[in-house]
């Protein structure tokens, strides 16, 4: 079967061997487990030890603990990509083996905090680096070495360094010019 909550495919495998762990919890403890993984996906520190304790009713091994953890994550992250409503995402949980009060409460979670996580996707998306400084220096055979300063998309700073034959810098300028003046091109005829 193809789920919209799955892209329009076939929902993963180990996500339905989660399903039935999910299952062995009580329904407000999902919900409870939920709101503490859509804490995670907004920024706040997963507090691990309270989704155990969450969990330990259920009979669950650590493992376990963190795919039952992993699976809420796909499937809330994925169903606000997909743009899934609250009833259809309760009636694809439940076509793949959750119960409906599981269900339910899943989706209450999806529904409350559904903006914030749409927010947070949209900022993930498609993000690069920042660059922070560049250092150019001669180097040995007429060689020049390039610093490059960034911040990753997990905004940790990093820094590369390579050298540039003359030719290649020369190349690198054309092809720099190049590009600039074909976004301009672009900008005045989006402006008209």
């Amino acid at each position: 079967m193809k789920f919209k909550f799955c892209g329009g495919g076939d929902c993963p495998e180990w996500l339905l061997v989660q399903i039935n762990a999910l299952s062995r919890m009580t329904s407000i403890k999902m919900k409870l487990l939920a709101q503490c993984t859509v804490n995670s996906l907004l920024g706040e520190p997963f507090n691990f030890e309270k989704a155990k304790e969450l969990m330990a009713d259920a009979k669950l091994d650590v493992e376990n603990c963190k795919a039952c953890v992993a699976a809420i994550t796909y499937i809330l992250k994925n169903a606000a990509c997909h743009a899934v409503s609250q009833n259809y995402l309760s009636n694809e949980l439940q076509q793949i083996g959750l119960p409906r009060e599981h269900a339910l409460a899943l989706c209450r979670v999806y529904l409350d905090n559904l903006s914030q996580i749409t927010k947070m996707l949209k900022n993930e998306s498609l993000q690069i680096g920042r660059l922070d400084n560049v250092d150019i220096s001669k180097g040995n055979d007429g060689e020049y070495v390039m610093k490059l300063n960034y911040r990753n998309t997990s905004k940790i700073s990093e820094a590369d360094k390579f050298t540039l034959t003359k030719e290649q810098i020369q190349l690198l300028i054309a092809e720099f010019s190049d590009v600039s003046n074909q976004m301009n091109t672009l900008a005045q005829e989006c402006k008209e």
